[in-house]
């Protein structure tokens, strides 16, 4: 589930911090009345991950074909390739989603649907090798009139395999072939290892022959970067860019072959900081934000009344606390194990959520998996049976002093059975954020009721930290979040296995390296909500909760207000956020 989440907090929200039962109906998000389409349901009620998820806020038989939706934007956009690392941020997503096409759409219920515009089929054709045959649609093209082909995937996979600067090479590494047929609107791709999350591939195509135009793989890369893009391949077409890039607009895409966009344009205009994006929707300078949830903000948005519709989500951004088995402490010991359990076990994850979380949404509970979120297929609770999370000191000092550990209560010097006295040790959190202090400062807090001292400190550079550079970037226990995706079977490897490249803390069970390598090589038919795979990462999550080496806290929430004249507007809190199908956005009645 967890890829780390720092890109997200700071690139696509610009900040430290994202801060943030089968309904079947056609739900309004209104705040305090039912002024929008559809009938109403509490703005709090959780429905990510649930099938009500992709329906809410649907529009009706009113609804009106034109006119512009202005929305806000944390930061602009000075990379316009979302194949690279840097420009990978999520307000670029929110940009370029409806501009170069994907294979396939992640939806708010965290279903993974074909992208019908596009495709007429895409199926697993063979598992020996792993073979995928994607069928572009014959109408397919460019907006300058050219058809998109294999040509568009064998740019985005070498692009994607090739390049240093590549957002990610997940899956795209392991194609063997990308053949063209059909006058290039067949694509067969060949695996040279299987992959079970392939629909994850081609998440936005960029234009080959645009592409050949100007130079290898590293040059047409560093192009798209620097240009917006003059051509399209989606519903909308970048039309204007102010100077200095702070508002973006597109224009519906006349030479679209699916179905036209309902509105004519879509402005982005870049609004920095949550209260100023709160102020902007109410002056009416933007007519929907997508901000960082705070108790504050949500109270400003309640005070509109019903000029304004919101919701509060659980959100795919997971908060967890980590151990550093690199020290000897806590990870070189024969009773290593035993004294991270312990912590734990003493730590009360209801009491931190009841003092920062759950002031901004009161209905959020704590997180008991690490590879899969709450109303994801699969999720289940691998955490409470062994006593984790839940604030039982007494349970704690009672399986440490059947260990051999003496003075474990509050006031002593916790001691191990050879006679060691557990050192102090070093909780890090990103600077600058007051909830993740208040976690570290209870979680030192719960600590100290077993013996043990745990200083609290802010880094200013997570990264560093993390990869334990040295001087002050140096760690034994860490709190921050990773993000969550619809794609978990081939997202966990690199967090949990021996040697990952964000197996940070150094955690290494053979046991879970073979898990997490069966879930990502399954050959089932490419879904990772299968139970196959599903049972492979619960295995693994429940043997690394019987290790006490990452404790799951809570995912932040998700908060999105816009205009209740706005018909099928709703949040998604995977990556692409809520412009996933900005071509069905349309006002109920003239704006």
């Amino acid at each position: 589930m967890f890829r780390t989440a720092v890109w997200r907090a700071a690139a696509w929200r610009a900040t430290a911090w994202r801060a943030a039962a089968g309904l079947v109906l056609a739900l309004c998000l209104t705040a305090c009345s039912d002024s929008g389409p559809g009938s109403a349901v509490s703005a709090d009620t959780d429905l990510a991950g649930t099938a009500a998820a992709d329906s809410i806020n649907s529009s009706s038989s009113d609804s009106h074909t034109g006119g512009t939706v202005t929305w806000a934007i944390s930061a602009p956009i000075d990379n316009w390739n979302l194949l690279t690392r840097a420009g990978d941020t999520f307000d670029a997503h929110q940009v370029l989603g409806a501009v170069y096409p994907s294979a396939f759409t992640v939806n708010p219920s965290y279903t993974v649907t074909l992208n019908s515009d596009l495709l007429d089929s895409a199926t697993q054709a063979s598992t020996s090798p792993q073979t995928v045959v994607y069928r572009i649609k014959p109408s397919a093209a460019w907006s300058d009139g050219t058809p998109i082909t294999a040509d568009d995937f064998d740019y985005a996979w070498r692009a994607q395999s090739a390049d240093p600067a590549a957002a990610s090479t997940v899956g795209y590494s392991r194609i063997a072939s990308i053949t063209g047929s059909d006058h290039g609107k067949t694509v067969t791709v060949v695996f040279a290892k299987p992959f079970a999350d392939w629909k994850s591939l081609f998440s936005a195509l960029y234009p080959a022959h645009v592409a050949k135009q100007h130079g290898d793989i590293a040059a047409s890369s560093a192009w798209f970067a620097a240009n917006p893009p003059t051509v399209s391949g989606g519903p909308f077409s970048l039309a204007a860019l102010s100077t200095d890039h702070t508002s973006v607009t597109l224009d519906r895409n006349a030479h679209y072959y699916g179905p036209a966009a309902q509105l004519d344009k879509v402005v982005f205009r870049v609004v920095t900081g949550p209260a100023q994006q709160a102020a902007a929707l109410r002056d009416g300078t933007v007519d929907g934000i997508y901000p960082q949830p705070q108790s504050g903000l949500i109270d400003t948005i309640k005070t509109m009344g019903a000029a304004v519709a919101y919701h509060v989500d659980s959100g795919l951004e997971v908060e967890h606390i980590d151990f550093n088995l690199k020290n000897a402490t806590l990870g070189g010991k024969p009773w290593s194990k035993t004294l991270r359990t312990a912590m734990f076990t003493a730590f009360d994850r209801d009491d931190v959520l009841a003092k920062t979380i759950q002031r901004i949404q009161p209905a959020a509970v704590p997180l008991d998996n690490r590879m899969l979120v709450r109303n994801q297929a699969g999720y289940q609770d691998n955490l409470t049976k062994y006593g984790l999370g839940t604030g039982d000191a007494a349970q704690a000092r009672k399986s440490l002093t059947a260990a051999g550990f003496t003075n474990a209560a509050l006031g002593g010097r916790l001691t191990a059975p050879d006679g060691t006295v557990i050192p102090a040790l070093s909780l890090k959190y990103p600077m600058g954020n007051q909830i993740r202090q208040a976690e570290s400062e209870l979680f030192a807090a719960d600590a100290a009721r077993l013996g043990i001292t745990v200083n609290v400190s802010p880094t200013d550079n997570l990264d560093a930290t993390l990869a334990q550079t040295g001087g002050i970037y140096r760690y034994d226990l860490i709190v921050y979040s990773s993000l969550a995706s619809a794609f978990p079977s081939s997202a966990d490897q690199a967090a949990y296995t021996t040697g990952g490249a964000g197996d940070f803390g150094g955690y290494s069970n053979a046991r879970v390296d073979r898990w997490l390598n069966d879930a990502a090589l399954s050959k089932d038919q490419g879904a990772s909500s299968q139970s196959g795979v599903t049972d492979y990462l619960n295995k693994a999550d429940d043997q690394i909760s019987q290790d006490a080496y990452s404790l799951p806290i809570f995912q932040w929430p998700a908060l999105i207000a816009f205009s209740p004249k706005l018909g099928n507007v709703r949040d998604n809190v995977t990556e692409l956020g809520p412009t996933y199908n900005l071509r069905q956005w349309t006002w109920v009645r003239p704006a």
